[in-house]
């Protein structure tokens, strides 16, 4: 009955009017150019339901599975998300950067490290677990991301690049240190307290 778009293309509101949808909200047609990708949406938003929305993000995941996870963590050590992918080259910070970083940060706090990458990027996980602080990390890339949610929820802090699991630990409250490479900072890391940013 009724349908939010938060896009400016003509392609989903013809769509929604030929499935039959009565009320289309959608941002204005053709003029997606100075969209703020969050601020946008939020003054969207609050338009069409005519109440004040935040832009702070949060999951939940089940307590018992939080619960569950914990017991299988290593609780005498800082534990660190590590996000090493990224959409792109541009927007990763190199793997030989975070060795070294880990390195520092396990010399100083006894860490375990989980590093959050897809499918695709076994190489640069087999790097990391291959160097000689390689122990010390577990990898989460044949979990599903609801595997993972419990896991990262009991980390103490999530460093990487601007990636998807960047914005899923903000959202899990997790304080997030995030290396933004070349992805526009205003659009991607202002829209969380749990998000601060290191830029080139």
């Amino acid at each position: 009955d009724e349908v939010f778009i938060f896009n400016s293309s003509i392609r989903y509101y013809l769509i929604c009017k030929f499935a039959g949808i009565k009320r289309i909200a959608q941002y204005p047609l053709f003029k997606k150019k100075g969209q703020h990708i969050v601020n946008t949406a939020k003054i969207f938003t609050e338009n069409e339901l005519g109440k004040i929305v935040s832009t702070q993000p949060k999951i939940y995941v089940n307590e018992k599975r939080i619960s569950n996870a914990k017991k299988n963590m290593s609780l005498e050590h800082t534990r660190v998300v590590l996000g090493i992918s990224a959409s792109g080259i541009t927007k990763r910070w190199d793997v030989k950067n975070f060795i070294k970083l880990i390195k520092k940060i396990n010399e100083k706090h006894p860490s375990k490290f989980y590093l959050a990458a897809g499918k695709n990027d076994q190489q640069l996980i087999d790097e990391i677990l291959n160097s000689n602080i390689g122990s010390n990390c577990i990898s989460l890339n044949n979990l599903k991301i609801n595997e993972m949610l419990p896991i990262i929820v009991n980390c103490n802090l999530y460093c990487g690049n601007d990636t998807g699991f960047m914005h899923i630990s903000a959202a899990l409250n997790l304080k997030t240190v995030a290396l933004f490479m070349d992805s526009p900072v205003l659009a991607y890391g202002k829209y969380s307290k749990n998000i601060n940013v290191i830029t080139p």
